[in-house]
């Protein structure tokens, strides 16, 4: 992903090499099955977008990543506990650990990666104040996916969808932002500028996965495909496509109440431009993005999140 910068792709396989040797723990099934979780693959964005804010300022391995990892071990966690309330027997061509294991066992670990990752958090040297930045995305994420589960079964608005993509999927990738420039001796300005960046990237990027959640197949993304309407969740496809067809909204109450099927139901999502409408809104997000680069500390590596948008 990384060719045409190599500063970040040596920066990312040491990386990587630093997540190894910091799973580690006395309790073997832990250690195993936080390694199983971690590594088990992921394109690693958000640390990726840490380390990349750090490289516009002062960087220092040994400050930004530990923040790197805090991150991504906390997206971890947040993984695990996700699959268990969804009852997911796959994440990434694997069983989750609540399938393979039990559901217990996995929640364990889940809560073992939440507080190893405040750990990897304490080494960043950070002042206290500072550090508030992921205890707040741990708070907002909660909310996410509170706001989530009891709206299971129901079509929202868009502004509530926004809302709750925006606490669920585009604070860990403002916090990995955050985080970088603050290792890195940025200006709260442009600390600030990368926050919102990441917080404009991560709703165009969890509109896109809900796109493949529609229109993708199982063998291809290592997941479930329909999985959201599956466990409950209406995705902005279909609000989307309720909002130009409030007809759509008795076929989607039907297939709640069992009587209605998942793929008539997404052949009337793609005839009502649910996919188009969500395809509109995931490129208005985009385009904060490249806004926001233009104002961001120009650097030989700020045309790394361009084309990572790009990639959107």
């Amino acid at each position: 992903m990384w060719s045409n910068y190599p500063a970040i792709k040596e920066e990312m396989a040491a990386f990587e090499q630093y997540l190894d040797k910091k799973l580690t723990s006395r309790n073997s099934f832990l250690k195993n099955a936080s390694r199983e979780v971690v590594l088990s693959g992921g394109k690693r964005l958000r640390p990726a977008f840490a380390i990349i804010a750090a490289l516009h300022g002062d960087y220092d391995r040994n400050r930004i990543f530990p923040a790197a990892a805090s991150v991504e071990v906390l997206h971890a966690a947040t993984l695990v506990h996700d699959d268990i309330i969804d009852n997911a027997k796959i994440r990434r061509g694997q069983l989750t650990i609540s399938e393979k294991h039990n559901t217990n066992l996995a929640v364990y670990t889940g809560d073992y990666l939440l507080t190893k990752s405040l750990r990897l958090l304490l080494e960043t040297g950070l002042k206290p104040d500072k550090l508030g930045i992921l205890a707040r995305s741990i708070s907002l994420l909660c909310e996410g996916e509170v706001e989530q589960y009891l709206g299971k079964y129901s079509v929202i608005s868009v502004y509530q969808y926004l809302k709750r993509i925006l606490s669920k999927t585009g604070v860990l990738f403002s916090a990995a932002m955050i985080l970088g420039a603050k290792t890195a001796n940025l200006t709260d300005d442009a600390a600030r500028r990368f926050g919102q960046f990441g917080m404009c990237f991560g709703a165009a990027f969890q509109i896109r996965d809900d796109l493949k959640d529609l229109l993708s197949e199982e063998k291809t993304e290592g997941k479930p495909v329909l999985n959201d309407l599956k466990e409950g969740i209406v995705t902005l496809p279909v609000i989307m496509a309720v909002k130009n067809n409030p007809e759509i909204l008795k076929e989607v109450n039907d297939y709640f109440n069992g009587i209605g099927d998942i793929y008539n139901l997404m052949s009337s999502i793609l005839t009502s431009d649910g996919v188009r409408d969500s395809e509109k809104l995931k490129n208005r997000y985009i385009e904060k993005c490249r806004k926001i680069i233009k104002e961001l500390p120009q650097t030989p590596y700020t045309g790394a999140l361009s084309e990572i948008v790009e990639w959107l």
